[in-house]
C-alpha cells in the first residue's frame, strides 16, 4: 500500500501497546472469566527463548483464535513484517481460517482502511506493510521437496490443522523463518503449530519428547483441552460428549496423542496392546511349534530384528543396530539350535542383504514383491497386491483375535512403544481403488514414524505359516536334529 495518513483508533493504539508489553487480558477475559491457557500460549508466542511452539492437542481450545490474534497485533505493531499461515489445502484456510482473521478484526476494533486481503494471491496486507500470507502446504509431484517455499522470508509463522501437514513442509518453513525485520525489531522467529492428536511428525516431534521430559528447550509442547476454554459454548463440549466412537471422543475430548481415528488402520489401538498383556495360557504356547523370523538390516540401515516364536507367542528377540550378516546368520543358528527349529520353520527378509543369509541358512526366503500365498483352503491366489500386503492384512487379524502375545519382561518400555507405533501402520491404502489390496507403503510409514518399521516386518513374516505346509513330522525332526548348528 502507498504511504499516506493512517488514523489509528485510540482504543485500537491502546490494545496494541498492551500487546507489546504482554499484557492480554483484553483477549484472555471476558465476562469476568479468563482463559488461563490462552493467556499462558500468548506469553509463548512473545517470548524470546521458544522458536517452535506447539499448542492445542483437542478440539475446541481456542487455537485458531489465539494465531489469528497473535499475527493480527505483530503485524499492527512491527511495519514491513511478513508471516504465513498454512494448511494442507488453501480452500480450506479461506473457508476457516480466513474468516476467523476477520472475526478477530471486528473483536479488537481493526477498522477496513488499516487492512485490505487481496483475493488473487491470498494475502492480507496491512497499512504499514506487514503482511500475512496465506499458503497450501500440500506436497505436488512438481515441488515434492517444497522448495518453492525455500525462496521466500518470513519473521514468523503458523501452521494451522498441522496434522494434515507433512513432515517435509514443517522442515522447510523451520529455515524461512527469522528472515524478515526480526533484528531490527528484536523479534525471535517462531513457528506457532496448532492441532487435534496425530501420530506423525507432531507425536515424534513434540508430544513423544515432551512425555519423556526430553523436549528441547527451544521447543514448547503445550495441551489445552476444551473443558479449559471458559468462552466454549456448552452445546460444542455436549457434541464433543455425545462422540459415540471411542477413538475420535479420546482424540477431540481428551486430547489423548495415543489413539488415532485413521480409518484405515487395520487393528484397533486397545487391540494392539492387548499384545502385551494377552493371557499366554489361552493364546500361545503349550505343544504348538516354534518358528523364527527375521528382518534383516546391514550397517545401520534401519534395525535387524529377529523373533522366536512359540505358537504367536514371543519367547526370545535379538535387536541389531550396526551388524554385519554374519553376526545375524550366527544369531539365528544358535537360536534354531537353543529352540529346536527347523529351517522350514525360519524366514528371513530375502530383498538385498538378507539374500545371503536364507542361502547359507537354507530358510525361507521372505520376498515383498512377491506373488500372494494361495488361500490354503482353495489353493486359489487371494487378491492382495503382493505377498508383503497379504501378510500385513494377516497379522492384522492375529492382532484383532488376541492371538500374539509379547511378553513384557523380553523387550524394554521403549521397544513397547516402537511396535505399538508399527503396528498402527497396519493400514490400507488406496481403499476407493478397484484393483487389489493394497497396504500403506513403506515410504509413507518412514514419514510418519521417522524410522523404518522393523519390528512390523519381522511380525508380518510370521504369517508366512499360514499359507505354507511347515509341519516337519516328529522322527524326521530328530534325524534333522543334529543339523541345527
Amino acid at each position: 500500500m502507498a504511504e499516506k495518513q493512517i488514523v489509528i483508533p485510540r482504543e485500537l493504539q491502546v490494545k496494541m501497546e498492551m500487546f507489546r508489553r504482554g499484557l492480554f487480558d483484553f483477549i484472555t477475559v471476558r465476562e469476568g472469566k479468563k482463559h488461563v491457557k490462552q493467556e499462558m500460549a500468548l506469553q509463548v508466542l512473545m517470548d524470546h527463548s521458544t522458536s517452535e511452539f506447539l499448542y492445542g492437542g483437542a478440539a475446541g481450545g481456542a487455537k485458531s483464535w489465539t494465531g489469528a490474534a497473535w499475527l493480527t497485533f505483530m503485524c499492527l505493531l512491527y511495519p514491513g513484517t511478513k508471516y504465513f499461515v498454512g494448511r494442507n489445502v488453501l480452500a480450506r484456510l479461506l473457508d476457516s481460517t480466513q474468516p476467523t482473521f476477520h472475526k478477530v478484526f471486528a473483536a479488537y476494533g481493526v477498522p477496513k482502511h488499516l487492512w485490505k486481503f487481496n483475493g488473487s494471491r491470498n494475502y492480507f496486507e496491512f497499512y504499514n506493510g506487514s503482511r500475512i500470507n496465506l499458503i497450501e502446504l500440500k506436497r505436488t509431484p512438481s515441488d515434492p521437496f517444497f522448495e518453492d517455499l525455500g525462496s521466500i522470508e518470513y519473521t514468523s509463522g503458523w501452521i494451522e490443522e498441522a496434522g494434515e501437514v507433512c513432515f517435509d513442509a514443517y522442515d522447510t518453513l523451520k529455515s524461512r523463518i527469522n528472515r524478515q525485520y526480526n533484528d531490527k525489531y528484536g523479534i525471535l522467529g517462531k513457528i506457532f503449530i496448532t492441532c487435534n492428536p496425530k501420530k506423525n511428525w507432531l507425536f515424534n516431534e513434540f508430544y513423544e519428547p515432551w512425555k519423556k521430559h526430553l523436549l528441547p528447550s527451544q521447543k514448547v509442547y503445550m495441551p489445552c483441552l476444551v473443558q479449559e476454554n471458559p468462552f466454549i459454548e456448552k452445546s460444542y463440549i455436549d457434541k464433543l460428549l455425545s462422540i459415540s466412537d471411542k477413538v475420535k471422543r479420546e482424540r477431540l475430548l481428551k486430547g489423548n496423542w495415543e489413539y488415532d481415528d485413521n480409518p484405515n488402520m487395520l487393528c484397533s489401538y486397545d487391540n494392539i496392546l492387548a499384545m502385551f498383556d494377552n493371557p499366554i495360557s489361552e493364546c500361545a504356547g503349550g505343544t504348538e511349534p516354534k518358528f523364527i523370523t527375521c528382518d534383516v538390516a546391514r550397517f545401520g540401515s534401519d534395525r535387524a530384528r529377529i523373533i522366536v516364536w512359540h505358537g504367536w507367542m514371543w519367547v526370545e528377540v535379538h535387536s541389531f543396530d550396526i551388524s554385519k550378516t554374519t553376526d545375524i546368520e550366527n544369531c539365528i543358528r544358535a537360536m534354531m539350535k537353543k529352540w529346536r527349529v527347523p529351517a522350514k520353520q525360519v524366514v528371513v527378509d530375502e530383498d538385498g542383504v538378507g539374500g545371503g543369509v536364507v542361502d547359507h541358512i537354507g530358510c525361507i526366503g521372505f520376498v515383498n514383491a512377491a506373488q500372494p500365498y494361495p488361500d490354503p483352503s482353495s489353493n486359489e491366489k487371494e487378491n492382495y497386491k503382493n505377498a508383503q500386503t497379504q501378510c500385513i492384512y494377516k497379522l492384522a487379524d492375529h492382532i484383532n483375535n488376541h492371538d500374539i502375545v509379547i511378553p513384557r519382561d523380553l523387550i524394554s518400555r521403549e521397544e513397547e512403544e516402537q511396535i505399538t507405533r508399527e503396528c498402527e501402520q497396519l493400514q490400507s491404502w488406496n481403499v476407493d481403488s478397484d484393483g487389489k489390496l493394497e497396504a500403506k507403503p513403506k515410504a509413507e510409514i518412514k514419514e510418519d514414524i521417522g524410522r523404518s518399521p522393523d519390528w512390523r516386518d519381522a511380525m508380518l513374516m510370521r504369517c508366512t505359516f499360514d499359507y505354507l505346509n511347515y509341519i516337519i513330522p516328529d522322527d524326521l525332526e530328530r534325524r534333522l536334529a543334529k543339523f541345527l548348528i
